[in-house]
């Protein structure tokens, strides 16, 4: 029983020169994804010197847009409407029109195809910077942009959202974002797509320092998540915004406690 729970207990450690180049090709991919995203982490740099807010934290990253225009369903869907004239005008045995009605199926799929295609947002890129006296989003040019301090979030809400997976029959919700209130009132909303453009592992390597704790954890560098600097710096969330809603549509790192 001894010799069995010592087995347990025991650790499995590498070899120090195995450790040793673990270490290096981690650091290695690190240091490329610095390096390629080196101008925006000296601007945020810049920005955490000229608003006097502390250290920069975490530069994070997301896409937004890509969705269909409300518009672009009313003149995407037009052809639909077009039916009952085209059945109509071929009905009055006018030369042409019953070629018309044949060929409409494929005209109206033309034109629904290319509007929708044509009537969605272009995706952009958005940027957080998150420093240890506050953060700013960037989405497009905003030359009044200021940091927004932690110490006046006064709320921070949860923004849920409904997921299908294959095989479920029900929704399950997953959380989405994050909303925080200011004490002017203001509401930002931070989406949990930001990703952390230090890190050039992402969830794969939080899921292998998991699974790993004593070979691949010691060895693999860590950066914050958008949650965690949530957590830390915000505060959790608000016991009365816990509740799953339905969202409306719409270089120095400094040392991570």
């Amino acid at each position: 029983m001894g010799e069995a729970g010592s087995a347990r207990k025991a650790v499995v450690r590498m070899r120090p020169e195995a450790e040793r180049k673990l270490r290096e090709g981690f650091q290695r991919r690190v240091d490329q994804q610095r390096d390629r995203h080196a101008g925006r982490l000296a601007h945020a740099g810049q920005l955490a010197d000229h608003f006097e807010c502390g250290e920069v934290t975490g530069v994070f990253s997301t896409q937004a847009g890509g969705d269909v225009r409300p518009r672009t369903y009313v003149v995407g869907l037009l052809p639909i409407a077009g039916i009952p004239v085209a059945i109509a005008l071929a009905a009055t045995g006018i030369p042409g029109t019953l070629q018309l009605l044949m060929a409409y199926p494929f005209l109206a799929g033309a034109w629904i195809g290319v509007s929708f295609w044509r009537g969605r947002e272009p995706k952009r890129q958005v940027w957080l910077y998150a420093f240890t006296g506050g953060f700013m989003v960037l989405d497009g040019p905003r030359p009044d942009l200021a940091p927004v301090p932690w110490s006046q979030v006064t709320e921070v809400g949860q923004v849920w959202t409904d997921t299908y997976s294959p095989g479920d029959d029900d929704p399950r919700p997953t959380l989405a974002a994050y909303r925080l209130r200011s004490a002017d009132g203001r509401v930002q909303e931070i989406s949990r797509s930001f990703k952390n453009v230090q890190d050039p592992y992402g969830e794969i390597g939080q899921l292998f320092r998991g699974l790993a704790p004593g070979t691949v954890g010691t060895t693999m560098p860590g950066f914050p998540t958008i949650d965690e600097v949530i957590a830390t710096y915000a505060g959790r969330p608000s016991q009365g915004a816990s509740t799953p809603e339905r969202p409306v549509r719409e270089g120095k790192s400094a040392s991570w406690p």
